[in-house]
């Protein structure tokens, strides 16, 4: 029953989060096709099969399909020059442009999208609690009965509900519960917790026993942590101050993507830390996000679709076979040289990236639900 459960929050969530970001992709390409000259056979709103054919405008049919995820954009000869109206056969700057315009679009969307959450939903957490992300095997936490997903309420008898100050930029420090435990070393820890059961219902679980002599004072219990909202508020936002907070979301995203590989080289951060997240760890966040709307209201789901999108977008233009970002690099190939790579090939180097990415993707899927991903 709870897989079930889970299935009929998930898709929703999975066709609201995703499904927009997937159509503006894809219509970032349509409109730029068009501006093109180039043919565009189909432009279908969901996924194959076909259910409805809504209109035919020009060479265009419009369609509605019966996967509501996105949307597709099928044009002429996108490998085939033999068309002069082709995706091929056009001047490299149009199929720069167009290549380029899907994920353009979702920086345009992410951008729109954030600067809408900032001036018209903003909230900020005024009181939080602790949430165990993760319990190292044979820590102490794993001994006293810790779980992923844990909500404490106290440790030791002593309430660990985080009052955080609106007027100060740093975050509430995790050295209450930390301190809590480096007193118990050698000692009985208790704690009280709020656990989720398989059915969603909350119940509070008291835990009791004995952190080890000797554990180590810089992780006593051996537990990631994250804060919980309990209470927010309403934040106002001018509309400058709007698009500056979504111009330094943007940013930070950018820098992100452009810094884990290097602190991964590093070792700064562990290969788990690093691992990408698909669709169903995305979906997860996303219920993750909707379920905590009673407190925080719809900013933290409205935002995470913004960096979403910015994210949808820069993974696109990665150099890959099959993305965006491969087809541009064979037309950076292709200004280098002066001549054009064999479409034959090309082809082909994009149809064994598909297959490789197709197989990456499962093995991201499988992750996801073996490990499922946790909000910071």
């Amino acid at each position: 029953m709870d897989i079930i459960s889970s299935i009929l929050t998930g898709i929703p969530v999975f066709i609201i989060l995703l499904g927009p970001l997937m159509f503006m992709h894809e219509l970032g390409h349509f409109l730029a096709a068009k501006r093109a000259g180039i043919r565009v056979e189909e432009f279908g709103m969901g996924f194959p099969p076909r259910a409805a054919t809504l209109f035919k405008r020009g060479d265009t049919t419009y369609s509605l399909n019966w996967l509501p995820i996105g949307a597709f954009v099928r044009m002429t000869g996108e490998e085939d020059p033999s068309d002069p109206r082709s995706f091929a056969a056009q001047p490299k700057r149009w199929r720069f442009i167009t290549l380029f315009a899907g994920p353009a679009m979702n920086f345009v969307a992410a951008i729109v999208i954030l600067f809408l959450a900032y001036l018209l939903f903003a909230t900020r957490v005024t009181q939080g609690q602790y949430r165990i992300n993760d319990v190292r095997p044979g820590s102490a936490a794993a001994q006293i009965g810790f779980q992923a997903g844990d909500v404490v309420l106290t440790a030791n008898g002593v309430d660990m509900t985080q009052h955080v100050d609106p007027n100060s930029a740093n975050a509430p420090s995790i050295l209450p519960l930390k301190q809590q435990a480096i007193n118990s070393i050698g000692k009985t820890f208790t704690a009280e917790v709020l656990r989720r059961g398989p059915d969603g219902t909350q119940t509070q679980v008291q835990l009791k026993g004995v952190i080890p002599a000797g554990t180590n004072t810089d992780a006593p219990l051996g537990v990631t942590l994250s804060l919980v909202a309990s209470s927010t508020e309403r934040v106002y936002y001018t509309p400058l101050q709007a698009f500056s907070e979504a111009a330094v979301d943007g940013y930070t995203v950018l820098k992100s993507m452009v810094g884990v590989p290097i602190e991964l080289i590093r070792g700064s951060i562990s290969l788990s830390q690093a691992r990408p997240t698909g669709i169903v760890g995305i979906t997860g966040i996303g219920v993750q996000l909707i379920s905590e709307s009673n407190v925080q209201g719809l900013f933290p789901f409205i935002r995470f679709a913004g960096l979403l999108s910015m994210i949808l977008g820069l993974t696109n233009l990665l150099p890959i076979p099959a993305l965006d970002g491969g087809r541009i690099l064979f037309i950076v190939i292709e200004w280098v040289r002066g001549r054009r790579v064999d479409p034959v090939r090309e082809q082909w180097v994009h149809g064994i990236g598909m297959v490789i990415l197709l197989a990456l993707s499962a093995v991201i899927v499988v992750f996801d639900i073996i490990r499922p991903v946790t909000l910071p």
